[in-house]
């Protein structure tokens, strides 16, 4: 493993249900897999793996709904892979966490927790197929804070099919009383393989989404919850920081099905057949990427962040021509408001940043 890997993603793609939005690898939980799933999984750490991570993110799926011992057995396993001081965080759907798993989180030393919520109004969990209810979320916040679990992200979405801006006030309240570090507020994409984009179900307009999107962002940022990046909200202190290895294009490895790594000039993504994994047969696909790959990913991840880049950074690791080829896109774009220079930082405005897709496509 080069030593230069910052975080380790632990995909676990079990269910207890198929939320009809969701396009990650997933099956509904059965014992039998998910035990030769784990052994699989252990396997995989160990092959790729050598060393320590300062991040390690287990996700899915919905990691919660493994049985106890199983969930004991994978948090007990992995702690192994975080170096002192490690950011180690567990994705968990409401409904599954219960007092005992809330105990096993403490003792595996899960440091952050970020949760299924999407939505409380009965109406928008209904549409999405969610199972829980308002009293289940401040139920499991209540469980992880008696276990000194602090550092707590709620899953928000919005741009729901039915959904109205009078819904979206609802849960802005709702979200506020939670009284969280953090929050990742997306709106509803129909990928291709879900049950919505099979049943033709039309999410809201793009101005309509845009609307809802500011509310959010702005209640949020009232509350001192700071955007830090396209669709993330912090307190002073509580950005995650194994995402930030994402959106700042650094190294990562990842294992599990369907998990995607980033090594050296290589990205990877493991099979998605689950027959296939429980065989020991991990890597589906490999690609060398180009240096052109390599700088629009960076610009990409990066210009996601409301802190941009430094420029320095992106010489250091594409060369100085690379950035003075995109000099005169980049003065256009300062130009119309949608980029600004600021310390050695290249960063979008506000207005650049709700229209990144658009800016991307210059700097291309």
């Amino acid at each position: 493993m080069d030593p230069k890997v910052p975080s380790l993603y632990v995909h676990v793609p079990f269910c207890t249900a198929i939320c009809p939005y969701c396009d990650f690898p997933k099956v509904v939980y059965r014992e039998s897999w998910s035990r030769a799933y784990l052994s699989r999984l252990q396997e995989e750490a160990k092959a790729r793996c050598d060393g320590t991570f300062s991040t390690v993110y287990v996700g899915g799926g919905t990691p919660s709904c493994l049985k106890a011992e199983e969930f004991d057995e994978l948090l007990s396993f992995f702690r192994g892979y975080l170096e002192e001081g490690g950011e180690y965080s567990v994705e968990i759907n409401p409904e599954t966490l219960t007092e005992e798993k809330a105990d096993i989180l403490a003792r595996h030393g899960i440091n952050r927790v970020s949760l299924g919520v999407q939505s409380f109004h009965p109406k928008t969990l209904k549409t999405l197929g969610r199972r829980h209810d308002e009293a289940t979320v401040v139920r499991a916040i209540s469980l992880l804070r008696e276990r000194g679990i602090a550092n707590i992200n709620l899953d928000w979405m919005y741009g729901v099919p039915g959904q109205t801006r009078e819904d979206v006030a609802y849960d802005i309240a709702r979200f506020l009383a939670m009284d969280v570090p953090h929050v990742s507020a997306y709106s509803l994409i129909l990928e291709e393989g879900t049950i919505f984009a099979a049943k033709k179900i039309e999410p809201c307009s793009d101005d309509v989404q845009q609307g809802m999107f500011e509310s959010i962002r702005d209640a949020l940022e009232q509350a001192g919850i700071k955007r830090y990046e396209v669709s993330n909200f912090a307190r002073e202190g509580y950005r995650c920081r194994h995402n930030l290895t994402y959106w700042r294009d650094e190294h990562y490895l990842a294992v599990g099905l369907g998990a995607s790594g980033y090594v050296g000039d290589e990205r990877y993504v493991n099979t998605k057949n689950l027959t296939k994994y429980l065989a020991g047969e991990y890597e589906g696909e490999r690609e060398t990427l180009s240096v052109q790959s390599r700088i629009e990913d960076f610009l990409l991840t990066n210009l996601r962040l409301v802190e941009g880049f430094e420029i320095r950074r992106f010489e250091e690791r594409f060369g100085p021509e690379a950035y003075g080829s995109k000099k005169e896109a980049v003065d256009a774009l300062k130009g119309r408001g949608l980029l600004e220079e600021e310390g050695g930082y290249l960063r979008t405005t506000s207005r650049g940043m709700d229209l990144l897709d658009a800016v991307l496509l210059e700097l291309f």
